[in-house]
């Protein structure tokens, strides 16, 4: 694995943005590539990123959608990181915290699964200001601990109706899939990691590698809407205006691929 790239998405982030690039720089295996996709912050944002080494785009998207206008963000940065030239990439939020050996211990598990597309690791869990809470995302959504023993049937069946990766915490193999593009409603760490999935090139890490950050106005990161009552689940997510049947749609189209 010869280049890493570190991928941002950041909208207005300063408040603990210092932190988490404190964290990002301060790294045991540097990434080559420190790339940020900006999102028209209007603050001190693009300033922060630029002084600790940043390389930063603008956000190309024009999805009034949130989650994919944040999908479209991210995707960009994919691209721009394999335009650059990495082979890998790291993902982060703009207010979490790095471990230390966060990049090394995910190029580690890289190298150890080589037809790995996504690798789903887990983070503690922080409030505000940083001070530990109970438990961790894994814990929020958990994975069987046989997952892997699983047929890969059982396994998309699970998948399905259960988030299996936090993007926050998740590193790409960028030559993995030629496309990594989302379809619209999608957030893109469930629609990767589901396309992952159903190649059989997922990998589930138990290691903490993130402080994963909870804030009054981010709770929605740790809500499991009902995703162990199927379609119920899926009616939940398209609240953004993107139906169930579209979704079934998405996925169908994902199993014939």
């Amino acid at each position: 694995m010869s280049a890493l790239a570190a991928v941002m998405v950041t909208h207005n982030s300063e408040d603990h943005l210092g932190e988490t690039l404190a964290s990002i720089t301060s790294q045991t295996r540097p990434a080559e590539y420190l790339l940020a996709v900006d999102d028209r912050s209007s603050d001190s944002t693009v300033e922060m990123l630029v002084s600790a080494g940043f390389t930063v785009f603008t956000a190309t998207s024009q999805s009034l959608d949130p989650f994919t206008r944040i999908a479209q963000n991210f995707h960009q940065g994919v691209r721009a990181a394999k335009k650059a030239g990495a082979t890998c990439v790291v993902l982060g939020d703009h207010d979490d915290l790095w471990h230390q050996n966060r990049v090394e211990h995910q190029t580690d598990v890289m190298k150890e699964n080589p037809d790995a597309a996504v690798v789903a690791s887990d983070a503690f869990l922080v409030d505000e200001w940083g001070v530990a809470l109970p438990g961790t995302l894994r814990g929020t959504f958990p994975v069987p601990d046989d997952f892997t023993d699983w047929s890969q049937r059982r396994q998309w069946a699970y998948g399905v109706r259960h988030s299996l990766a936090t993007g926050g915490a998740c590193a790409l193999r960028i030559d993995a899939f030629s496309d990594w593009s989302v379809p619209v409603g999608w957030l893109h760490d469930r629609w990767w990691s589901l396309r992952a999935l159903r190649h059989g090139a997922l990998v589930i890490d138990s290691t903490p590698v993130i402080d994963y950050r909870i804030s009054a106005d981010q709770q929605v990161g740790l809500d499991t809407a009902d995703q162990d009552r199927g379609l119920r689940w899926w009616s939940g997510k398209a609240k953004t205006g993107i139906s169930s049947a579209m979704r079934a749609r998405d996925l169908a189209r994902l199993v014939r691929g």
